[in-house]
């Protein structure tokens, strides 16, 4: 594993394409509702991390949703995004990271890379999603082992999203994955590049009601603890 300061953001006419994902299919049981849709800062989660995505030069921009009709089918259309059905949630936030994965591999023109994020971390960056893109495409450029994936680190804390060259697709696919994605992302911490980012956005795992009043409804937690 190798950790470094963001580099200079890549000329995305002629770097490889980075797609992004967004896991938006879980039943949201934690939060009570559902978490796609909830408002951050007059936006969606999901509209909100499309838009951060596409800003930082993802192309496509995927939502996984658990149905192809209804409310996040409908928000991720209106966000500009392309849609993939992960049915009900089939199988956790993996199935949903594998649908998109495998939409991504068979569609005409693969991405190189993906970067994949859980609906409930909406406020990160897209200075922090450009980051991780030039992290990658300059370890592609420069190294033969280039990186095969790149996360963000805030403080002393992983975040997402993370980044994940297609030639390991497959690995997210195995069975036996005990963390999920979690378990690809430690098996070899050589191929692992950590960017350190001055966005607490990244590491904001937004799954509670608690958690989202007091990041985006912070004078009501303020009137509750009165």
């Amino acid at each position: 594993m190798s950790r470094t300061r963001p580099p200079a953001r890549p000329d995305r006419r002629t770097a490889p394409r980075v797609a992004g994902l967004v896991l938006a299919a879980g039943g949201s049981s934690r939060m009570g509702t559902a978490k796609a849709l909830l408002d951050a800062d007059g936006m969606t989660f999901v509209g909100r991390l499309v838009q951060t995505l596409a800003r930082a030069g993802c192309d496509p921009v995927v939502v996984v949703a658990p149905a192809r009709t209804g409310a996040v089918a409908d928000e991720a259309a209106r966000s500009g995004a392309r849609l993939v059905v992960n049915p009900d949630g089939a199988g956790g936030q993996i199935g949903s990271l594998r649908a998109g994965l495998s939409w991504l591999a068979h569609s005409n023109d693969p991405p190189a890379a993906v970067l994949f994020t859980p609906v409930d971390n909406p406020a990160v960056a897209p200075t922090t999603v450009e980051a991780l893109i030039a992290a990658w495409d300059t370890a592609r450029a420069t190294s033969a082992a280039r990186a095969a994936i790149v996360l963000p680190r805030w403080g002393d804390r992983r975040g997402h999203p993370v980044l994940a060259d297609m030639r390991i697709a497959h690995e997210f696919h195995e069975r036996g994955l005990p963390e999920g994605a979690r378990t690809v992302v430690r098996r070899d911490p050589g191929r692992v590049v950590e960017v350190e980012v001055e966005d607490p956005g990244a590491v904001e795992d937004i799954d509670t009601p608690e958690r989202y009043r007091r990041r985006f409804r912070p004078e009501a937690s303020s009137g509750e603890s009165a």
